[in-house]
């Protein structure tokens, strides 16, 4: 296993320390009561101080607004509702969608064979979680779920709410998900990757499609997606130095092709600021 506590997460893409001394050096003084009013929001100060971090996305999927009073809680819910947001949230419900399709199908033609289920960066895992509550204890009893992260913080997080959500045993691995040799393991069946992919560059992007078709078993399936740019959220982002990649489905399904899958399928989300794909080895 390849620890990887001392790596910056791609997500994290804040670098200056004092966001307010750099508004005050660049003259956007406007930016400073702007910046403490979006504070209040939970999810906007999560944003602003550790960029797109675990708690940033499970804080858009749960879609529970909350804040600093009434003022921050209102703030939080504007905010959740925003067409990015609710693109973003699809995300998590259609990995839920995609790992019951692939599990009905794998049980199908391997009846009573493990499924074995990869989540990379694996978040707080509400997909799994939902997947798993879902199923019957026999079809429970067939998956074998592997959580991996390059932060060990969100591996922690990971195994405190799977242990208090589930009866899944699972593996976690603090690796880099760049790297191929730092998963032991490979032959799954089911691999979903979501968030990531909008850090990442076009390079390190294919590095990564090509660790997970190698990591998938033949005939096994890759879920992930792509977000297209909105004005007024990348603008957002920008200002408070969240920086991401935006692709079109063109863009996506051409780094997509840089694997050889079997089939590729392409489908958008209601804002159609969210593409996702299903992949298969």
């Amino acid at each position: 296993m390849n620890t990887t506590a001392a790596i910056r997460p791609a997500n994290f893409t804040r670098t200056s320390p004092d966001l307010i001394a750099k508004y005050l050096k660049s003259g956007r003084w406007h930016l400073i009561p702007l910046y403490w009013l979006l504070r209040q929001s939970d999810l906007a100060r999560e944003g602003i101080e550790h960029s797109g971090s675990y708690l940033f996305a499970d804080h858009l999927y749960a879609n529970v607004p909350s804040g600093r009073g009434l003022y921050g809680r209102w703030l939080d819910k504007r905010f959740l509702s925003l067409p990015s947001a609710r693109g973003m949230r699809a995300r998590y419900t259609e990995a839920v969608k995609a790992m019951h399709r692939v599990f009905a199908m794998h049980q199908t033609e391997h009846p009573g064979k493990k499924f074995r289920l990869l989540t990379v960066p694996c978040g707080i895992p509400r997909d799994v979680r939902d997947f798993v509550s879902s199923l019957t204890p026999e079809q429970r009893a067939l998956v074998e779920y592997t959580a991996c992260d390059i932060d060990p913080e969100v591996i922690a997080a990971a195994r405190s709410f799977l242990a208090a959500a589930t009866e899944l045993t699972p593996t976690l691995l603090c690796a880099d998900a760049l790297d191929f040799a730092a998963l032991p393991e490979s032959g799954f069946d089911f691999i979903a990757s979501t968030g990531l992919g909008e850090f990442l560059d076009d390079a390190r992007l294919t590095v990564f499609y090509r660790n997970i078709h190698r990591w998938l078993a033949p005939g096994g399936t890759f879920y992930t997606s792509a977000t297209a740019w909105e004005r007024r959220s990348d603008w957002l982002m920008k200002t408070f130095e969240l920086e991401a990649h935006y692709r079109d489905r063109t863009m996506f399904e051409n780094l997509l092709r840089c694997c050889p899958w079997q089939s590729v399928e392409l489908w958008h989300d209601a804002t159609r600021l969210q593409t996702f794909a299903l992949a298969n080895c």
